[in-house]
C-alpha cells in the first residue's frame, strides 16, 4: 500500500500542476504562461527569476539586487523578500533550461514536495496510510494552495511555503519520537526544514511559528519522562534554523531604516480590508477561482465548501472521541491549530491585528488560509478510523 500510496500522490499532485504545462479538462493548450487575474501578476515570476540569474551569473551571493528593475535604477528585492524557490528557478536556468520551464518544474516540485512532507507526517501521527493519503490529498487540491498559483499567479515563495509546513511537524515529531536515542539527525533535520521555510517566505515563517512552538509543547506535555529534553532540542532545532537562515534575515533586519514600509500597509494593503466573515466559505460545491465577481462577493482567497464540510466533521469526529476518552494532544493540537487559523482569517481577531507588533505586515488575513489548509486536511484524517492496536 505504502508505495501504491506515494504514486498515486505524486499522480495528483502532477494532476494539480497539469495546466502549468497546457493540460486542462478541455484539451492541451500549447505553452506559454498560466495567466492569472488577467495577466496582471504571472509575469512577475519572469521578472524575478531573471534578475536572480543574472546575479548568479555574475557570482553575486546571496542576491539581494534587481539591477534592471525600477527602469533601470536597480531595487533591493531580495533583501526583503525570502527567495529560495526562486534560487532554484534560477539555478536551472544556468544550466540551460528557459524561464518558462525552469519556473514551472519549480512549482511542479512545489506540489509534489507538500504532498509528500503531508504524507509523511500524517502517516507518523496517525498510524495509517489510508488516513494520511486523504489527509495528503485534501492538502494538495486544497483551494488556497492552488489560487496561490493560478490566480495570485507571483506568489511562488508563499506556494512553496506549503511544504515546509508539514515538514517541520514531521521534524519535531521525529525529534519527540526519538529524544531517548541518538538525536543529531532529527534535531538537524528539524532546523534545516526551519531555515528552509524562513528563505522561502518569511511572512508564511512568521504567522506558522507560533504554531511549531505550541506543537513542540504538545509532543513534550505528551511525553511523561523526557519532557525538558524534547523541549529543549526543539528549541535547539529552531534556534540553530534561525541561525542558518541569518544570512538573509539579518541584513533585512539591520536596514529596515532604509526602507518605507508605510505604503505595505496602508490603504489596500491593510488588515482590515480583508477579513473573511459570511463569505469566508464559498458557498457552491465546485470552487470558483474567478475574480470576476468582486473581491467581498465570492472571493477566491477563501474556504471551499467540500474542504470546510469534510473539516468540520473531521473536527466533529474528534470532540466525540474526546469526550469518550482522553484525545491524544497531538489531535488536540489540530483542533486548536484549525480554531486559531480559522480564527485569524474572521474579524473577531481584529483587536490581535490592532494591537500585535508586526503582524499588520502580513497584510492579509486571509494568509492564514494556507495554515488553515494545513489544519483542514488534518481533521479530514480523523474521519479515517484508526487502526486497531496489533
Amino acid at each position: 500500500m505504502n508505495r501504491l500510496a506515494l504514486s498515486s500522490l505524486i499522480l495528483i499532485a502532477l494532476l494539480a500542476a497539469a495546466p502549468l504545462w497546457g493540460i486542462t479538462l478541455s484539451g492541451v493548450e500549447g505553452p506559454g504562461l498560466v495567466n492569472t487575474r488577467g495577466g496582471g501578476d504571472s509575469p512577475f515570476l519572469l521578472q524575478r527569476t531573471h534578475q536572480m540569474a543574472v546575479n548568479l551569473r555574475a557570482g553575486v551571493f546571496p542576491v539581494r539586487w534587481m539591477p534592471d528593475a525600477a527602469y533601470g535604477l536597480g531595487y533591493p528585492f531580495f533583501s526583503y523578500y525570502a527567495a529560495l524557490p526562486y534560487y532554484l528557478a534560477a539555478g536551472l536556468t544556468l544550466i540551460g533550461v528557459d524561464i518558462l520551464t525552469a519556473l514551472k518544474l519549480t512549482q511542479t516540485l512545489g506540489f509534489i514536495a507538500a504532498a509528500l512532507a503531508m504524507y509523511g507526517w500524517m502517516s507518523t501521527l496517525t498510524k495509517s496510510r489510508w488516513a494520511a493519503w486523504l489527509a495528503t490529498v485534501a492538502y494538495t487540491v486544497a483551494p488556497f494552495h492552488l489560487v496561490n498559483v493560478y490566480v495570485r499567479g507571483d506568489s511562488l515563495s508563499e506556494f512553496c511555503a506549503f511544504a515546509f509546513y508539514p515538514l517541520i511537524l514531521w521534524a519535531v515529531q521525529r525529534i519527540a519520537d526519538e529524544a531517548d536515542r541518538t538525536t543529531r539527525m532529527p534535531v538537524l533535520g528539524a532546523a534545516l526544514a526551519y531555515a528552509g521555510l524562513l528563505l522561502t517566505h518569511n511572512i508564511s515563517a512568521f504567522i506558522f511559528s507560533p504554531f511549531i512552538l505550541l506543537y513542540l509543547m504538545a509532543l513534550a506535555w505528551r511525553a511523561e519522562p523526557g519532557r525538558r529534553r524534547i523541549l529543549g532540542l526543539g528549541l535547539l532545532a529552531l534556534g540553530i534554523g534561525f541561525l542558518l537562515s541569518a544570512w538573509f534575515w539579518l541584513p533585512a533586519v539591520t536596514e529596515l531604516t532604509y526602507v518605507q514600509l508605510g505604503p505595505s500597509t496602508q490603504d489596500y494593503f491593510h488588515y482590515s480590508r480583508h477579513f473573511r466573515a459570511a463569505n469566508l466559505v464559498q458557498n457552491r460545491f465546485l470552487f470558483d477561482y474567478s475574480v470576476a465577481a468582486g473581491h467581498q462577493v465570492r472571493s477566491p482567497f477563501a474556504m471551499g465548501l467540500p474542504q470546510a464540510i469534510f473539516a468540520g466533521l473531521g473536527g466533529l469526529w474528534l470532540l466525540v472521541r474526546g469526550s469518550r476518552r482522553r484525545l491524544d494532544v497531538r489531535w488536540a493540537f489540530i483542533l486548536v491549530g484549525l480554531l486559531l487559523s480559522t480564527l485569524m482569517i474572521t474579524p473577531l481577531s481584529q483587536p490581535l491585528w490592532d494591537h500585535l507588533p508586526l503582524l499588520p505586515i502580513v497584510q492579509f488575513p486571509w494568509r492564514f488560509l494556507s495554515i488553515q489548509a494545513l489544519f483542514t486536511a488534518a481533521a479530514t484524517a480523523a474521519l479515517i478510523p484508526p487502526p486497531s492496536p496489533s
